[in-house]
C-alpha cells in the first residue's frame, strides 16, 4: 500500500479521534462485574501473567494499516484500543502493553489462530462460517458486499459478462468464498486465479492479466482512490453474494474473553456517536492518507447493520 509520507495527523481529525475514544473508555467502564465471577479464561489467563496482549492486523487501509512513522492506525485498530482499555482496567493492569503483529497475508492468519499467537485479530474479516472451527466472533462492527473492479474500455458492467473470463480474488479472503459460489450457482466457467493480497489481485486486472478484481467494496473504493489515474476503473454496481459482517477474530471457544470483547464493542455500537467514530476513517480524509472515501454513516447503514446485529436485540 503506497502510504503517504504525512507524518501529522490534522489536528482536528486527531482531536475528534480523542474525544470520542475517551468518551467509548467512559462509556464502558463498570460493565465487567459479572463476567468478573467467571472463571478465568486461558487467553485472560496468559493476558494477566504476562501484562501483554497481542493484536494481528494486514495492511487494509481504512480497517488497520502502518502509517509512515510505524504506528499502526485505522478504524477498527480504533475500536480494539477501547477495547484493550476496557480489559486494562477490568484485569488491573494499567501497564498492558499491546504487541502489534503483521499479518502480512492472508494464509497466515489460520496459522496465528491455531497456534494461538494471538488474542484479536483486528482487521478485515467477516463472520462466515468456514473459519468457526478456528476463531470465535465478535459482534459485527461494519459491513460491505464483495464486488468486482475493471478497466472502463473492457465495459463491463456485469458479473454475466465476466462469463468464461478470467478473474482475480485474494486466496483464502470471503471474496473469494462469495466468489466461488456465485461462480458454481451460475455457471460462468469462470478462471480464478489466487493472489496473497487484495493490492496484488487489483494489479492483475489493470495489467490485463485478468478482466476483474472482486474485493470488498470498501477496500475496492480505497485501492481506486488511491490510483493517480483512477478514472480508468469502475466498480459493479451490484454485489456478489450476501453482505459481508465484518468482526474481530478471537481464540476459539474461550467464551470469557469473547464476553469481555463484546460488552465493551457493544456499548460502542450503542452509543449515539457510534456514527461519528465510522465517519472519522470514512467520511473524511484518512488519517495519513490523501484519501477520502466519501462514504458517511447512513440510516440504510445502520438498519442493515442492525438487523444482523445482536447487540442491540440482546441489550447488552
Amino acid at each position: 500500500m503506497n502510504i503517504e509520507n504525512k507524518v501529522l495527523l490534522d489536528k482536528n481529525s486527531s482531536a475528534k479521534i480523542f474525544n470520542w475514544l475517551n468518551m467509548c473508555v467512559f462509556l464502558v467502564s463498570g460493565l465487567f462485574a459479572s463476567v468478573a465471577q467467571a472463571q478465568l479464561s486461558k487467553t485472560i489467563e496468559s493476558i494477566t501473567k504476562t501484562h501483554q496482549i497481542n493484536i494481528a492486523y494486514r495492511d487494509a487501509p481504512p480497517f488497520s494499516y502502518a502509517a509512515s512513522d510505524g504506528k499502526v492506525v485505522g478504524y477498527v485498530i480504533d475500536l480494539c484500543n477501547v477495547i484493550v482499555s476496557d480489559i486494562s482496567k477490568h484485569l488491573n493492569i494499567p501497564d498492558l502493553k499491546v504487541n502489534y503483529i503483521e499479518n502480512k497475508y492472508l494464509p497466515e492468519r489460520d496459522a496465528l489462530l491455531r497456534q494461538k499467537k494471538v488474542d484479536m485479530i483486528c482487521s478485515v474479516n467477516a463472520n462466515v462460517n468456514e473459519w468457526k472451527t478456528i476463531a470465535d466472533y465478535s459482534s459485527p462492527y461494519t459491513y460491505s458486499y464483495t464486488r468486482f473492479a475493471t478497466l472502463k474500455n473492457k465495459k463491463i458492467s456485469s458479473i454475466d459478462q465476466l462469463a468464461g473470463h478470467t478473474v482475480s480474488v485474494t486466496s483464502g479472503s470471503v471474496d473469494a468464498l462469495a466468489l466461488n459460489q456465485t461462480n458454481r450457482e451460475l455457471g460462468l466457467n469462470l478462471f480464478v486465479m489466487t493472489t496473497p493480497t487484495m493490492e496484488k489481485a487489483f494489479e492483475l486486472m489493470r495489467s490485463g492479466k485478468t478482466s476483474a478484481a472482486f474485493i470488498n467494496d470498501i477496500s475496492l473504493k480505497e485501492i481506486i482512490e488511491a490510483q493517480s489515474d483512477k478514472n480508468l476503473f469502475s466498480i459493479s454496481d451490484k454485489g456478489v453474494g450476501k453482505p459481508q459482517f465484518f468482526v474481530i477474530l478471537l481464540p476459539h471457544d474461550d467464551t470469557e474473553f469473547k464476553s469481555l470483547v463484546n460488552q465493551s464493542l457493544c456499548k460502542i455500537r450503542k452509543s449515539p456517536d457510534f456514527g461519528k467514530i465510522h465517519d472519522i476513517w470514512f467520511n473524511e480524509p484518512i488519517p495519513y492518507l490523501k484519501l477520502n472515501l466519501q462514504t458517511p454513516y447512513s440510516k440504510e447503514m445502520d438498519k442493515v447493520l442492525t438487523q444482523f446485529d445482536d447487540c442491540l436485540r440482546t441489550g447488552r
